[in-house]
């Protein structure tokens, strides 16, 4: 597989103004929002030429050994997925001094067109390519995760569509444990950064393990994929999608797997959603301080899809 050239680096002092900007503000201002994760925003940012990159800003690291760990982990992961044949769209990691002297890391990768990402060319596919893209993915996954070290998040939103081939965008969790003692390599408390502080600590003891331990398991993880159709609105796609997963992994998957999964995760998003916004409220309102997360608008999937399809960036 032939490895496509890193992103241009843009004005990363301009874009950090911006997010630091929209912190104050408890919303995105003018920046085009391409998605919003569990860890990072997702914007577009113009460079040289009329095109643009794709910034994830990450979340400030505790210390400076897990941020050191964090890039090392991030390097390896990458190498993993490229000599598994992973058809990688490059990410790369960029640090510098930031706001108040403090170190920022973003991770930058070329911005794909919105209309090109498997969540929207899903729904205008017929069953032969639909059933051959779930195909690809379902391989790929199956080519990641074959160790217990090895981890993987196949959900539809994290592939860009290129003719008939495929291109895997979000690298932003490094998916790997040590080789010896089974621990992930990356401190969880990035996953928990986004949430209240009194919630950190539990979160980052008791659920962020389990959850990570998801994306090193190929059955749950082709279950969470039949989910995210529910959420893409692409239900009719499920039951070729269970005959095609039960290809890779047995016990077989039945639908009602798949229905359970969906609504444990609907419930789980929409509360820390909730508490999310609460606690940006607490932080703008009541203390007078930014809150250095981009949160998205209440808005149904349904609503999403149809900006995503449009051309138009995630109502805020």
């Amino acid at each position: 597989m032939t490895r496509l050239p890193p992103p241009e680096v843009p004005d990363l002092d301009a874009l950090e103004a911006r997010f630091q900007e929209s912190f104050r503000a408890g919303r995105a201002v003018d920046l085009d929002v391409l998605g919003y994760g569990e860890i990072t925003s997702v914007v577009a940012w113009p460079i040289a030429g009329g095109s643009r990159v794709a910034c994830r800003r990450l979340p400030e690291f505790p210390t400076e050994q897990a941020r050191t760990a964090y890039r090392e982990a991030f390097d390896e992961y990458l190498g993993e997925l490229y000599e598994r044949g992973i058809p990688l769209l490059p990410m790369t990691f960029h640090e510098y001094d930031g706001h108040a002297g403090r170190p920022v890391a973003y991770l930058l990768q070329a911005a794909m067109p919105v209309e090109k990402n498997a969540s929207v060319v899903l729904h205008q596919m017929g069953e032969q390519a639909a059933r051959r893209l779930m195909e690809q993915v379902f391989g790929y996954t199956a080519q990641v995760v074959t160790e217990p070290w090895l981890g993987f998040d196949a959900q539809l939103s994290n592939w860009s569509v290129s003719g008939e081939e495929l291109l895997y965008l979000d690298v932003t969790p490094p998916f790997l444990r040590d080789r010896n003692t089974g621990l992930l390599k990356v401190d969880t408390g990035i996953f928990a950064a986004s949430l209240p502080w009194f919630l950190r600590g539990p979160v980052q003891r008791w659920l962020a393990p389990s959850i990570m331990a998801e994306y090193f398991d190929l059955r749950i993880l082709l279950i969470n994929f039949l989910a995210n159709l529910i959420k893409e609105d692409a239900e009719r796609w499920i039951p070729a999608g269970i005959e095609i997963a039960n290809k890779f992994v047995s016990p077989a998957v039945e639908p009602r797997e798949v229905v359970s999964y969906y609504r444990k995760d609907a419930v789980m998003w929409e509360v820390l959603q909730r508490l999310r916004r609460a606690d940006r409220w607490w932080q703008l309102r009541i203390r007078r301080r930014s809150y250095p997360v981009l949160l998205p608008g209440r808005i149904s999937r349904r609503q999403l899809l149809k900006a995503r399809i449009r051309g138009e960036s995630p109502p805020e």
